[in-house]
């Protein structure tokens, strides 16, 4: 368990570090507005919603090693690409390397559950979701701290290649040091890769569910736009470069690991899992509306607001998924509800380029709060009494 937890910690940190800190700037320096930053961002998840059943699958026939081996040189390449980038096209072409050949969530939840069984299943879950905090919160950092305040394109430029490095590192790690944990592979037909991906559109319409995935679909929406303009964001509003986004992610991430890692256990001995979700919502709604009047004291406060909100409100709405759908679509609802998050990703990046493009850098999170705010009147006040609905 602990070998896994570290390379996947070590494929985030690579990850996070090019993607949340220096991408943007990366971007913005050739000319690129926030529209195409968050093009970008979305792209990955995009192809991540299309490929990930189809290398899940696949690793089922093959073994988990040799795909997790694939997602180290898929990354490598694309840091590499990035490293050396002359224009925005190059650029294009790293993240749909990088979102093609991703297999560390849709294999990496494949290993654990090898190597796990059902009572501690959800302890090796927790380790997962712990390694992706951790690097999440790092590697920005440490991805900030390289470019710099004052950055370049060299300075951003060698962030790539520190990314490079930690890729070949985890490459070799793999190789020689984590051990295949699928004993029994299984006949596999991409035609298998086609009917999951269909049938996940059958599940997230199941009546006892569907209010989950919308709100799912949702908070993702709002939170992943945030998450691709906040750094153009801070650059007009603060005069911001990669470092002082970094500290930024540094506050996020170590909000989720606070709530996630010990704030919910003690809330659910004193609040129902519903309860958990709609406090999560106000929080959002709340951290929303605060980011248009934030100076350098309240910013901090709107981060872990909206940190707070996402912290609780997913590992709730995944636990409500699990128990309200039928025993037999289990597994495949709580991989429609990465899916939704998947969705929602690459379409609420572009859309929040697009309202800060047009309308202003504050605009969209105007909306998230008008969004939030009427999904919170529908699911909260007018069905508060349905035994199965928010």
């Amino acid at each position: 368990m602990i070998k896994f937890v570290f390379f996947l910690f070590l494929d985030v940190v690579a990850f996070s570090g090019i993607l949340i800190s220096t991408l943007p700037f990366l971007i913005n320096n050739y000319g690129g507005d926030i529209f195409i930053i968050t093009l970008a961002f979305g792209s990955f998840s995009f192809f991540q919603f299309f490929v990930s059943p189809f290398w899940g699958g696949l690793s089922d026939k093959l073994g988990r090693k040799p795909l997790l081996l694939m997602n180290c040189i898929a990354e490598f390449v694309a840091n590499l690409i990035l490293a050396i980038s002359g224009s925005l096209i190059v650029i294009f072409l790293a993240r749909v390397i990088a979102g093609l050949f991703k297999t560390n969530v849709s294999v990496g939840t494949a290993y654990i559950a090898d190597i796990t069984d059902k009572n501690n299943r959800a302890k090796g879950m927790g380790m997962f979701g712990v390694a992706f905090g951790l690097g999440f919160t790092i590697g920005p950092l440490i991805g900030g701290l390289i470019a710099g305040s004052n950055f370049s394109y060299q300075s951003l430029s060698n962030v790539a290649w520190f990314a490079c490095a930690i890729n070949l590192i985890n490459f070799f790690y793999v190789l020689f040091f984590l051990e295949e944990s699928l004993k029994d592979k299984k006949e596999y037909h991409i035609k298998y890769s086609f009917e999951k991906f269909s049938s996940q559109f059958k599940t997230i319409a199941n009546q006892s569910i569907y209010p989950f995935f919308i709100l799912i679909f949702c908070i993702h929406f709002t939170f992943s736009g945030m998450e691709g303009t906040i750094a153009i964001w801070g650059k007009d509003t603060f005069d911001w470069g990669p470092k002082e986004i970094g500290f930024v992610m540094l506050l996020a991430g170590l909000t989720q690991i606070a709530v996630q890692g010990g704030l919910l256990r003690v809330l659910l001995k004193y609040f129902n899992e519903k309860q958990l979700i709609r406090s999560g919502y106000v929080s959002l709604i709340i951290g929303f509306f605060i980011i248009p009047f934030s100076s350098l004291y309240s910013l901090p406060l709107a981060v872990v607001l909206l940190c707070y909100g996402i912290g609780v409100s997913n590992p709730c709405l995944n636990s409500q998924i699990s128990k309200n759908a039928p025993p037999e679509l289990k597994g495949l609802a709580l991989g429609s509800a990465y899916s939704s998050q998947a969705a929602a990703r690459f379409l609420g990046q572009p859309i929040a380029g697009l309202i800060f493009l047009h309308l202003g850098k504050n605009s969209h999170f105007h909306f998230d709060v008008i969004l939030l705010s009427i999904l919170a009147l529908f699911y909260f006040l007018l069905n508060l009494n349905k035994e199965k609905t928010l």
